[in-house]
């Protein structure tokens, strides 16, 4: 709903949940995640049309990263590392899934993540550092994307990323700490290199329309939710080791 409403200016709290094609107000059981899909066959309730595969990926995805987190940062060791952890995760969804729709990030997502990171870090809630060294890193992170940036352009003559991608790392960097950024940005730009040369692979070899290699140079590739999947596989530990306390 976040995902659907946000980027279209809508209130996620009113009107409740409702099918975009009929506006037919939906059930409670209609919103069971990935169950209700499953039994709807995919399709309204009420009006019988298509639902996006979009929302039980969403709500698998949440799952999925809501165990790991439970896992990684259990309440029963630790409630404030797992409560920090989870606000962090359950923003980064949204964000990688509106940037990868819309090429945008709003602000409402990666400001809102950047000050929460910072109450966390002031009320004591933030496993890793205290509230001085998570302001420096959120505006170290803001800054350093905006050097990167800078120093592109001075190459290319264009920009290569948005402010929305400068405003992210600083959220990455008033949770994760200035230290993540190395690893955030690398795994985050590996990965960002592999999907281009597989969309350009799988094009050639299935001689699908594609852009030629020139125009892809050009082509505009959200890069949030690269930074968002680097700044999980960090938090996870499956990039760089973190001691959590």
């Amino acid at each position: 709903m976040v995902i659907y409403r946000l980027p279209e200016g809508k209130s996620i709290i009113i009107p409740s949940s409702h099918c975009p094609y009929c506006q037919t107000p939906l059930k409670w059981y209609h919103n069971i995640p990935v169950i209700s899909y499953v039994f709807l066959k995919g399709k309204c309730a009420f009006c019988g049309h298509k639902i996006s595969s979009k929302y039980p990926l969403v709500e698998f995805l949440t799952a999925i990263l809501i165990l790991l987190t439970y896992y990684k940062f259990s309440p029963f060791i630790s409630w404030k590392a797992f409560v920090w952890a989870l606000s962090f995760v359950l923003f980064l969804i949204p964000i990688a899934f509106i940037d990868f729709e819309k090429k945008i990030i709003p602000d409402s997502l990666s400001l809102g993540l950047l000050f929460l990171g910072w109450l966390f870090a002031l009320i004591k809630l933030n496993p890793l550092f205290d509230f001085k060294h998570s302001v420096i890193s959120g505006l170290s992170g803001i800054g350093l994307l905006f050097l990167i940036n800078e120093l592109y352009y001075l190459v290319s003559h264009r920009d290569g990323m948005g402010m929305g991608d400068f405003k992210l790392m600083g959220a990455i960097g008033a949770y994760l700490g200035y230290e993540s950024f190395y690893s955030v940005i690398l795994s985050a730009s590996v990965i960002g290199i592999a999907v281009f040369f597989c969309y350009f692979l799988y094009g050639k070899l299935f001689k699908k329309d594609i852009k030629t290699p020139e125009e892809l140079m050009k082509w505009e590739i959200p890069f949030g939710p690269f930074l968002c999947l680097g700044a999980l596989l960090y938090l996870y530990d499956f990039f760089r080791f973190v001691p959590f306390n």
